[in-house]
């Protein structure tokens, strides 16, 4: 497993989340038992690393995944529509992904996890939530903005001058298909907010999902002080993703984008390999996103169905520290594969 010296470092950076509500019926299943207790915070109801609670967000992800099931007055927890159900044999397969999860999208249900509580930078994956707190802020995508040197903090971007204005919705997607770094940092600053106020409205973001894990430090994702867990990517990506808008843009393979102050018009191919190489022709994306640090190794959140079906049996994956990119599609692609092959999809 890769290591990096900076986990303890990056823990201490969390934010304090504010307490939430929980259901009376919840609240007196928690209180007569002990387990859940040692489990989950007693203000938070967030899960405390460490503990039985495992990758588990809250005790209201306890309730949604295992606690409906063992408690009939829990049954509001249920999900609206019935989970997919194992009906196979073996394991999820081995993949080189340090942590990873596999989620039915119609229900909720978590069909497979590894090491899916871990600490890990979320690199590029942040931008799912830089476009979405730029959209909540009132971003005016039927406008116009510049991309500035300022903005520049090296990595993936726009090849562009300082000053070099596009349609506002053409840096949206240049942030979500291409990954661009000063495209992600143009987004957030034309929202008009300082750049640490708009970094504190990512991580309220965060905290109306209760993440007591998740962290932002910047839009871009370039810091490792971006960190989350592999189940928590998940529930802010579902939550993400539930946005048309942002949905569409993160199911683009490629884009063409015209600068409105020069003469170039500029090709832009998606960083996600699942939603065009030819390896994964069996597979639907709907949305994803890539994220890579070299510290981080491979980073990689995607919402798909097999080609040619419905999306009654789309899932999401999160796979991160993957080896390479490629590698990176393939854990997520065979993960996947192998849900729907040894679940019952029949709603």
């Amino acid at each position: 497993m890769k290591k990096f010296f900076l986990l303890s470092f990056l823990a201490a950076l969390l934010v304090p989340q504010a307490s939430f509500a929980i259901s009376q019926d919840l609240f007196e299943i928690y209180d007569d038992r002990g387990d859940l207790q040692e489990a989950f915070d007693n203000e938070t109801y967030q899960a405390i690393p460490g503990t039985a609670s495992g990758f588990l967000i809250d005790i209201e992800d306890w309730a949604r995944q295992y606690g409906y099931v063992a408690y009939p007055e829990l049954a509001d927890y249920a999900p609206e529509v019935s989970p997919a159900t194992y009906d196979g044999v073996g394991v999820a397969p081995e993949v080189t992904a340090e942590t990873y999860i596999v989620i039915d999208d119609a229900s909720g249900t978590i069909l497979a996890a590894g090491n899916a509580d871990q600490l890990w930078p979320v690199a590029s994956i942040t931008k799912l939530v830089t476009a979405k707190t730029a959209m909540d802020l009132g971003l005016d995508g039927g406008g116009v903005g510049t991309v500035e040197d300022v903005d520049d903090v090296g990595g993936a971007k726009l090849w562009v001058y300082g000053g070099t204005s596009f349609a506002m919705i053409d840096l949206l997607k240049a942030t979500l298909v291409a990954s661009a770094n000063n495209a992600a940092n143009a987004v957030a600053r034309l929202t008009g907010y300082e750049n640490e106020t708009f970094i504190d409205h990512m991580n309220e973001f965060a905290a109306s999902l209760n993440l007591g894990r998740t962290t932002f430090e910047d839009p871009t994702g370039i810091e490792l002080g971006n960190v989350s867990t592999a189940r928590e990517v998940a529930a802010f990506a579902s939550a993400v993703f539930a946005d048309e808008n942002i949905r569409r843009m993160a199911g683009t393979s490629s884009i063409y984008i015209d600068a409105l102050n020069d003469d170039y018009t500029r090709n832009i191919n998606s960083t996600n390999w699942l939603l065009y190489d030819h390896a994964y022709d069996d597979v639907y994306v709907t949305a994803g996103k890539t994220g890579y640090l070299p510290e981080a190794g491979w980073n990689l959140v995607v919402r798909m169905h097999p080609m040619g079906d419905d999306e009654d049996s789309s899932v999401l994956v999160v796979v991160m520290g993957s080896d390479d990119r490629r590698t990176s599609c393939d854990d997520a692609a065979s993960l996947a594969r192998w849900a729907w092959a040894n679940h019952d999809w029949e709603r």
